[in-house]
């Protein structure tokens, strides 16, 4: 099973930053438009975040993760959390702006800021080791 979950996590992961990049322009574009704001698409792509960082977490737990490479062991998960809590405050926050408009800017900028984020915890990944 954590074989599987060791295969498939980083490909997920890549997937996962495509989807958030590519809903962020819609919400940018959506705020030119002056669209309504439905917040479907923003959580979609925060709900496949939770499920890529639940993933990681089952694989940190269950596979001994915390026994490897400090920066992985340690910065990884926690860079994936904050990218969590960026994403949700800001998409979050968003359903609550009255305008249109600046409800879609801040859930793109929320998604995006998620997604430095989350480049820079598949940089810490994919690293090589320090030593």
């Amino acid at each position: 099973m954590t074989d599987l979950l060791v295969d498939i996590h980083p490909w997920i992961g890549y997937l996962v930053a495509a989807v958030m990049l590519v809903i962020a322009f819609v919400a940018f574009g959506r705020a030119k438009e002056a669209r309504e704001f439905t917040p479907g698409s923003y959580v979609l792509a925060m709900v496949l975040l939770d499920i890529q960082v639940t993933l990681g977490l089952l694989l940190y737990v269950l596979d001994g993760r915390w026994e490897d490479r400090p920066e992985l062991a340690y910065l990884h998960p926690a860079l994936a959390l904050l990218a969590l809590a960026i994403g949700h405050a800001r998409v979050g926050r968003a359903r609550r702006v009255q305008m249109a408009v600046d409800a879609h800017r801040m859930a793109g900028r929320g998604l995006l800021m998620a997604l430095v984020v989350v480049a820079a915890a598949i940089g810490v990944a994919s690293a090589p080791a320090f030593m």
